[in-house]
């Protein structure tokens, strides 16, 4: 597994899908809110979704553009922003690579090795903030607080 990353670390680079097929990285824009999560349409993530959602004019308003990430499809994502009119993208990666570049793959104990709910601000190419273990229930606004 990878070593945990640290606020003032170095973002990863990557390149992932979105939905419409644009590829999306994490220098596509100077101010970034990442945020990993297990699986499309499960509580916990559809919690996240819209809350993100939600919350997501005042992360604009402060410069920051959203992408959440998990490892179902393009067409899975699809159908989850549709359904909770997410206002920004939703990546896939499929085999986990960027999850475990970022440390967001790990052990879960008795539900085996996944995606660890994680969130990454990144400022310039530089992580600004590392949450790992996020519970999803109002994670949007306390980090909104936060920067």
């Amino acid at each position: 597994m990878t070593e945990k990353l640290q606020a003032g670390d170095k973002a990863p680079l990557f390149k992932l899908k979105d939905p419409s097929g644009k590829t999306r990285t994490p220098t596509d824009v100077p101010k970034l809110v990442l945020y990993f999560y297990p699986k499309d349409f499960t509580p916990g993530c559809t919690i996240q979704i819209g809350d993100f959602s939600k919350e997501y004019s005042a992360f604009k308003a402060n410069g920051y553009e959203i992408y959440g990430v998990s490892p179902d499809s393009v067409e899975s994502h699809q159908k989850f922003c549709d359904a909770f009119k997410a206002p920004y993208p939703l990546l896939s990666d499929p085999d986990a690579a960027v999850a475990k570049q970022y440390g967001a793959w790990g052990n879960k104990g008795v539900f085996g090795f996944g995606i660890i709910r994680s969130t990454f601000v990144i400022e310039n190419g530089i992580l600004a903030q590392v949450h790992y273990k996020v519970n999803p229930v109002n994670h949007a606004h306390a980090l909104l607080q936060s920067i």
